[in-house]
């Protein structure tokens, strides 16, 4: 027989509150709502809105996932080619803090100073008879000092880590860079497949993690250990911030793009496998909306 003091009963409210708190869904819902309403300063000073949620999308060998929101650009030009390609990512409950750094610049590429966008547009005629003959490629942008572009991330821990346990993971953030960008690919051939004749497609996380720049002096890290002492990290807190990611080889198989093929790795990498992910504190997701309209070319001509 057990003596032990009995658990208190929950309420209905309390268990399925509990249950919807486990799962992401509630941070989707909440970000839609953030994105259609007004902001504090009136209506948002951007032109994308809500085009639709939960788009099944796949690509031809069979994977398969949802997007979590898709963004378009101005709603009244129905053609207009711009669209956002939303993840919603929790961080882990051990993990909050999203960490970036490293902007190492290769001789032939991919640069840190750039950004990695898909462009796809009509090639030549088309008499409306099958499919319409498309160049897709990755358009390059100066990247802008507002939204530095980094290699790498990693999620660290708020509270210093108990004994034996880690500091950090990778798992949340490579999820949500893997989950974007195959939506992004899946989503251009569901347009390519309705006969979009311009695609322009922007891959953006949105997270409850805080977001942190990591810079040092490269000379700092032992070679002996591949470690770096506290004293000589800075880290500046970001409400945005993006990274070169490389998609896998499937993804790059099924994305579109028909560059030529090279014998230079580093050419076939920004050619065909870098993509620009950018990551947004949820927070600042309007603002953000704000700015990228104004330096991509999709921006309103006020």
């Amino acid at each position: 027989m057990s003596h032990g003091k009995p658990y208190p009963t929950q309420t209905a409210e309390e268990v399925v509150s509990a249950a919807l708190n486990e799962q992401g869904y509630l941070f989707q819902h909440k970000i839609i709502r953030v994105l259609q309403s007004p902001t504090s300063a009136g209506s948002p000073k951007h032109e994308w809105y809500v085009e639709a949620s939960e788009v099944p999308v796949s690509l031809p060998n069979g994977d398969e996932t949802r997007v979590d929101i898709v963004l378009k650009h101005r709603y009244s030009q129905p053609d207009n080619p711009w669209h956002i390609v939303m993840e919603c990512k929790r961080a882990a409950r051990d993990y909050k803090r999203w960490v970036f750094f490293s902007k190492i610049k290769y001789a032939k590429g991919p640069w840190p100073n750039q950004y990695y966008t898909e462009y796809a547009r009509l090639s030549g005629g088309w008499n409306h008879q099958g499919e319409p003959p498309m160049t897709h490629t990755v358009d390059l942008t100066t990247a802008d000092s507002d939204c530095p572009v980094f290699d790498f991330g990693v999620e660290a821990r708020i509270e210093p880590p108990g004994r034996d346990k880690r500091a950090s993971a990778t798992d949340a953030i490579e999820d949500a860079l893997r989950q974007v960008t195959l939506g992004q690919t899946g989503l251009a051939n569901t347009l390519r497949r309705a006969h979009s004749l311009m695609i322009r497609l922007i891959p953006v996380v949105v997270t409850t993690a805080e977001l942190m720049a990591a810079d040092f002096d490269d000379e700092k890290i032992s070679l002996a250990g591949g470690k770096i002492e506290p004293n000589d990290l800075k880290l500046e807190p970001r409400k945005w911030l993006a990274i070169n990611y490389r998609i896998s080889n499937v993804i790059a198989q099924f994305s579109g793009v028909n560059t030529n093929l090279t014998t230079s790795i580093a050419q076939h990498l920004g050619s065909r496998q870098v993509r620009t992910v950018f990551v947004v504190q949820a927070e600042h997701i309007q603002p953000f909306l704000e700015w990228l309209e104004k330096y991509f070319p999709c921006g309103a001509q006020r």
